[in-house]
């Protein structure tokens, strides 16, 4: 009689511990959803994945420094603008210049080139600045008043523009044998700049109308990573 009793006694108590363990993962479950709501979804302002076109239309600008990592560790600055030229129809032609100076004691530390060609694609959601997507631009380095390191005839740079802060934005240059005459140009050495930027920032966008590209100061690079 008194086993009966105790088991009364317990029986109630697992009953509230049910509800309340029901309560708990009840409410957990509506805040996760909550807090989902409220997030940024960090992927909503980057390129969709699909194939760069030289036929979009847009506009290129940029400026900061990136760390290179070869036999020892060093800082560049880099400094770009390209856009489709007045009149663009297709054919991937733009216009624009390339700035890139390696902060070290190196031969053919400084690169200025003005651009040929470019392929884009701007991001399926844009940032709240209107802004996003990823390019590749063809520097030619055969132009006349060109400066390059001897023997290469073409750079490539790849750029990511992810956020507005300049977080998570890339910037690489590669130097190619092949001349600036195709996206990429043909027998490109291994990239310069990494997986983001140190400083600085890219920004991709729309641009209906074409004319002359200047280069940004690329000295001028407020964010700086630890």
């Amino acid at each position: 009689m008194r086993q009966n009793r105790l088991v009364k006694r317990i029986t109630p108590w697992r009953t509230l511990y049910s509800i309340a363990a029901v309560i708990v993962v009840a409410f957990g479950a509506a805040l996760s959803s909550s807090d989902a709501q409220g997030r940024v979804d960090p992927s909503a302002q980057q390129p969709t994945g699909t194939a760069l076109s030289p036929d979009a239309v847009g506009l290129v600008t940029g400026g900061g420094t990136v760390t290179v990592t070869a036999a020892t560790n060093f800082v560049a600055s880099f400094g770009l603008n390209a856009k489709r030229p007045a009149g663009f129809t297709s054919g991937g032609t733009a216009v624009g210049r390339i700035s890139y100076d390696r902060h070290t004691q190196m031969a053919s530390r400084h690169v200025n080139v003005p651009v040929t060609l470019m392929s884009l694609e701007l991001a399926a959601n844009p940032s709240p600045n209107g802004t996003g997507g990823r390019a590749q631009i063809v520097g030619d380095c055969d132009a006349t008043g060109a400066e390059c390191p001897t023997g290469f005839s073409a750079v490539l740079v790849e750029v990511t523009d992810s956020t507005d802060t300049g977080s998570g934005d890339v910037f690489n240059i590669s130097f190619c044998i092949g001349t600036a005459t195709s996206i990429p140009p043909a027998q490109c050495g291994p990239a310069e700049g990494g997986t983001e930027i140190r400083t600085g920032q890219i920004q991709i966008r729309a641009s209906a109308s074409g004319g002359s590209a200047q280069v940004p100061t690329h000295a001028s690079a407020p964010r700086l990573k630890p």
